[in-house]
């Protein structure tokens, strides 16, 4: 029996922080865990592409997932992202996420594989890790179709969950949902919540956006529930220009201005998407229109 059955709702996507030196700064990361935890987030996913995965060694990423385990202790669900360059890296973290306790794993196709090899991988994945598995149907990975998604979750009972990412995501949240039905327990859409209302109108019960603002995603999410359409749509329209600011940068510099994060180094860093003056009092600006609704971890001074 796992302890998270029916697992559903806004589940953060931790990105990685770094020290100066470029080693995984596990506190941060720690901490970055505790505030899913504690901001109202329902569930924590680490490592998928927020989280940098493709930067990451074999063994300080699984070093790091016993530190976000432990953090976390069990408040909420802990999925671990087992994407990797080739399928047999894949199965490594399978096998590591079964060994220490994770709740479920997460996996796309590695980069360039045919979708021959992304559903023979899925295949081995259940044979790797025993618990539930969530299948991440993004574009740039050998995406599947409908059919291949619907026809998957048939043959391999452990795919509970699908996360669909395929442009325009709404439509094949609808799409997926009209071929698979009741046989997933829930249909996660991405795309960071920017189409979030519109997803969960389409047959989507949950969302993975990168977590620097999930919490408020996940009061959208809980307005929907709750059957206020209205103030769902009204928080989400005043989150969507912050989201649409979001880069590697930008998720790290919110967490910083929350108290999470105490770095903001890159390991890898895109001059083009760094933060100057001017982006960083917009930011301000646009955070007013939020601030409000903000339960727990308040945004600092710029």
């Amino acid at each position: 029996m796992t302890r998270f059955p029916y697992m559903r709702g806004v589940f953060g996507l931790l990105p990685t922080p770094y020290r100066e030196d470029y080693e995984i700064h596990t506190p941060d990361l720690r901490a970055a865990a505790d505030f899913c935890c504690r901001s109202g987030q329902h569930g924590i996913v680490w490592p998928v592409m927020v989280g940098e995965f493709y930067f990451m060694g074999e063994e300080e990423r699984i070093r790091n997932l016993d530190a976000v385990l432990e953090e976390v202790n069990g408040r909420l669900p802990l999925i671990f992202g087992c994407s990797g360059v080739s399928i047999q890296q894949v199965l490594l973290f399978a096998r590591a996420a079964r060994r220490a306790g994770a709740d479920a794993v997460i996996a796309m196709a590695p980069a360039r594989a045919s979708q021959a090899m992304a559903i023979e991988m899925f295949h081995r994945l259940a044979d790797a890790f025993q618990g539930p598995i969530v299948l991440q149907n993004a574009a740039q990975y050998a995406p599947l179709t409908g059919e291949q998604i619907a026809r998957l979750v048939e043959d391999v009972p452990q795919i509970e969950y699908i996360k669909e990412e395929r442009p325009p995501g709404p439509r094949h949240i609808a799409e997926v949902r009209a071929l698979v039905g009741d046989k997933v327990k829930t249909i996660f859409g991405g795309a960071a919540g920017k189409f979030l209302p519109d997803e969960l109108r389409r047959g989507a019960d949950g969302c993975m956006p990168a977590c620097e603002v999930a919490d408020l995603l996940a009061l959208v999410m809980e307005r929907w529930w709750a059957g206020d359409q209205a103030g769902a749509r009204d928080l989400h329209r005043r989150l969507l220009p912050l989201i649409n600011l979001e880069t590697y940068p930008f998720m790290r510099y919110i967490l910083k201005r929350r108290g999470v994060f105490s770095t903001l180094v890159e390991r890898a860093p895109v001059a083009a998407e760094a933060l100057d003056e001017d982006d960083r009092r917009e930011i301000s600006t646009l955070l007013e229109a939020v601030a409000g609704d903000v339960r727990h971890f308040p945004f600092g001074p710029e």
